[in-house]
């Protein structure tokens, strides 16, 4: 059984990509993603070549420098899991080798057309049928056009600081200390956020994460490709019968 296949409405696992990890540490927004996993039984998952890759930048270059100390927690407590035999015998019923193999095999050939981290995290998500959190568009144009199925939506750092918006856990002052602190980093920022306040912005972004207990918040109807929304069940709404 794929993570994806249970009854449950929400994905057992996601898989967040470099270019969006190193957004969430530096501007410290570890809190969100485990927001996924407490409120809505989503783990936030990385492929061990996102782990090096992230340990490279955090320790190398000078931007990032200084926040090994968030990852190395966040990989501590459980905020991220690492997706490994250990586990994936956790969200698999059998034959956890075999899917070891595959997303091995898939990832090495992916890494024919993208770079390690993306090729490695999109493997497991294609793989294991969950959604993938990655901003590197021209990675996923590239893969997509070589006739890959990448699971829908793929999830970018923004629709993580909206979902977290969306419920309360920020707020629109928190959000654009979020969107200033990546403009002085020089991080990509999607259009609507890049010359407005978060919250002028916030009209003209189409959440592809939401969720179903609170009132949607952004643009109505989708605003780019790839814009398709993954709209998640709070655990305790889950559970009722």
């Amino acid at each position: 059984m794929s993570p994806s296949s249970s009854a449950s409405v929400n994905p057992r696992l996601i898989v967040i990509d470099s270019s969006v990890l190193v957004q969430v540490i530096a501007t410290d927004q570890m809190g969100v993603l485990r927001l996924l996993r407490s409120d809505y039984g989503v783990q936030p998952a990385i492929v061990q070549a996102v782990e090096s890759e992230v340990s490279y930048l955090l320790n190398n270059v000078a931007r990032f420098r200084g926040r090994q100390e968030q990852l190395r927690k966040a990989l501590g407590n459980n905020t991220l899991a690492i997706v490994d035999r250990g586990f994936l015998a956790t969200i698999l019923d059998s034959g956890v080798d075999a899917w070891l193999r595959q997303m091995e095999a898939e990832g090495e050939r992916l890494y024919l057309a993208v770079d390690r981290g993306e090729a490695f995290s999109h493997a497991a998500s294609i793989a294991l049928g969950v959604p993938i959190a990655t901003n590197d568009t021209s990675a996923v144009y590239r893969l997509l056009k070589g006739g890959e199925s990448i699971p829908r939506p793929i999830i970018r750092f923004w629709d993580l600081v909206v979902l977290g918006y969306q419920v309360g856990s920020l707020d629109d002052a928190a959000c654009d200390r979020i969107r200033q602190t990546l403009r002085k980093l020089g991080e990509r920022i999607p259009p609507c956020f890049a010359d407005r306040s978060y919250i002028d912005g916030l009209p003209d972004f189409y959440p592809r994460l939401a969720c179903a207990g609170h009132q949607f918040v952004g643009a109505g109807q989708p605003q780019e490709k790839f814009d398709e929304r993954l709209v998640l069940r709070p655990l305790e709404e889950a559970a009722r019968p």
